[in-house]
């Protein structure tokens, strides 16, 4: 899978730009706040249908202007696809594939699929663990469109429930409670057989990744834990109901997918825990070119990677590592500067300079 060409109107700092790219590497450089990250972010806008670094769409528009547009020309399995997303002022998105409106988010997932890697993806072990249940949203919503969509049925029942234990007169009728924990466990069940067998698979693959790194000296292991473990959606059901007299007294669903999260273990101790600083960005680097080789194994094609002003928080050692593993891979790279003896490595390739929302390829030297 590849980006062949992408087109920019009012987009974020970008007026109108049409760019070919390389089949293999992407180095864009430049200054802070020239438009290196919103050229990755139109890419990431047209594989999600939703910007990384905000949730109002509207900001994705040009300073004065109606509307902003994004058009990217993809090659998958020698078939090629064009994607365009027009976002008014107001913030409201049209989508289409091939000139015709998609009118739902699981009809774009999977056409165009990208791996993004940034600083703030090096604390995903650290951080809260809302955070990596978005990664696992994002990842296998991506390769398995149904995941979303179950993903989403779960969330909309969690909504209703959870508004009807805050509500202030706390009367209601059981009945109501009763009719969205049966949709809870329908759809939760779902969500969290698709986060075993995706865990399952990354963490298999980290492994082997982590090792390469360390020279074996670390044994990466993921597991995936749940607050609720069913074996069917029966057993959630009965696990949700076992539950009810206590969320109707703290006012919200306590267990369920959406408090799930992710553990990461070195020689079996808990990273967050007992992890160094550089275990733990290791563990992120293996992570993410592990979510690589998961997406190849599922699709049978390689996904596209960008890598978002990332190299510079990794050591020289990180760096050609990440570099060595993605020979087979679209990669787009965002820096101020990159490397003389990564270039080197790079040997196919294109360099672009990016300044005030203008991009020029320039010779490599």
């Amino acid at each position: 899978m590849i980006i062949k060409e992408i087109k920019l109107q009012n987009f974020r700092n970008y007026e109108d730009i049409e760019m070919e790219f390389d089949n293999s590497r992407n180095i864009v450089i430049g200054e802070n706040a020239q438009g290196k990250t919103n050229l990755i972010e139109a890419v990431y806008l047209c594989a999600f249908a939703k910007s990384f670094r905000t949730n109002n769409a509207a900001e994705l528009v040009r300073f004065n202007e109606d509307i902003g547009r994004v058009n990217v020309l993809i090659e998958s399995e020698d078939i090629e696809k064009s994607i365009n997303i027009a976002i008014n002022n107001k913030g409201k998105k049209m989508i289409s594939k091939d000139g015709k409106v998609i009118r739902a988010t699981t009809e774009l997932l999977n056409n165009l699929v990208v791996i993004i890697f940034s600083p703030e993806d090096l604390r995903i072990i650290k951080d809260d663990p809302e955070r990596r249940r978005s990664f696992l949203n994002k990842e296998i919503s991506q390769i398995r469109p149904r995941y979303y969509e179950q993903l989403r049925k779960y969330n909309e029942a969690l909504k209703q429930k959870n508004a009807i234990l805050k509500a202030d007169n706390r009367r209601f009728d059981e009945s109501i409670l009763d009719i969205y924990d049966q949709q809870l466990a329908a759809a939760g069940y779902e969500v969290i057989r698709y986060r075993r067998e995706f865990t399952e698979k990354l963490s298999h693959r980290a492994a082997e990744i982590q090792g390469a790194i360390s020279d074996n000296r670390e044994n990466l292991t993921i597991r995936y834990k749940e607050t609720i473990s069913p074996s069917n959606s029966e057993d959630m059901y009965n696990e949700i109901v076992m539950d009810r007299d206590k969320d109707i007294y703290n006012g919200h669903a306590g267990r369920g997918p959406h408090r799930d999260d992710l553990v990461f273990y070195i020689n079996e101790k808990d990273a967050k825990k007992y992890g160094s600083q550089g275990q733990q960005r290791t563990i992120a680097l293996s992570l993410k070119l592990a979510e690589v080789k998961l997406a190849q194994d599922i699709l049978d094609e390689a996904p596209i990677l960008l890598l978002d002003d990332v190299l510079s928080e990794l050591d020289i050692e990180r760096q050609r590592f990440l570099i060595n593993e993605i020979d087979d891979v679209q990669l787009f790279i965002t820096s101020t500067e990159v490397n003389d003896e990564i270039m080197e490595r790079m040997r196919n390739g294109s360099v672009y300079k990016v300044q005030n929302g203008n991009i020029v390829q320039i010779e490599r030297r």
